[in-house]
């Protein structure tokens, strides 16, 4: 004999089901499923590492110093960071570079070389000479500690902040 009675109707037999509760449960479920989709697709597009989210592309006014790097980092990973530098060929200009990263973050190696550093307070001074009408100066870094860390890159008097968060 078939029992005709609702499936989403609570019922004490054979088990005592509470289906108000189990319907709650069930939305609550979907709407962690719908949070760990969001968590993934953010995680693919950059938001906690490298990605379209986390590349920021940053120039000067002018256009003199543009600096491409990683909005997000993860501890103990070394990153690339790419400053262009534009002027007139054979010119001397001097780059700051300042902040947090040379604070929070290891730089391993200056490609190419500059033809002088020196320290310039909490940060340091590059002397470039261009080849051309620009030179790109790439460095990599490696972050050592965790959290916000803003920078500043200074050619001709012109500031570029560079604003970047480092996950544990």
């Amino acid at each position: 004999m078939a029992d005709n009675r609702d499936e989403l109707e609570s019922r004490s037999y054979p088990i005592r089901e509470d289906m108000t509760l189990q319907q709650r449960l069930w939305k609550t479920e979907r709407v962690g499923w719908y949070l760990i989709l969001l968590i993934l697709v953010l995680a693919l597009a950059g938001l906690f590492s490298t990605g379209p989210l986390s590349r920021v592309n940053a120039q000067t006014p002018s256009g003199q110093l543009a600096v491409d790097y990683q909005r997000f980092e993860r501890l103990g990973a070394s990153s690339d960071m790419r400053l262009t530098i534009r002027g007139s060929p054979g010119e001397t200009l001097w780059l700051t570079l300042d902040g947090a990263l040379l604070e929070r973050f290891a730089l391993e190696s200056i490609q190419p070389e500059p033809a002088l550093a020196e320290g310039a307070g909490s940060g340091m001074r590059l002397q470039l000479t261009l080849g051309g009408d620009s030179a790109t100066l790439n460095l990599t870094l490696r972050p050592n500690g965790v959290g916000p860390a803003r920078s500043r890159a200074q050619l001709r008097g012109e500031t570029l902040d560079i604003s970047q968060f480092v996950y544990p």
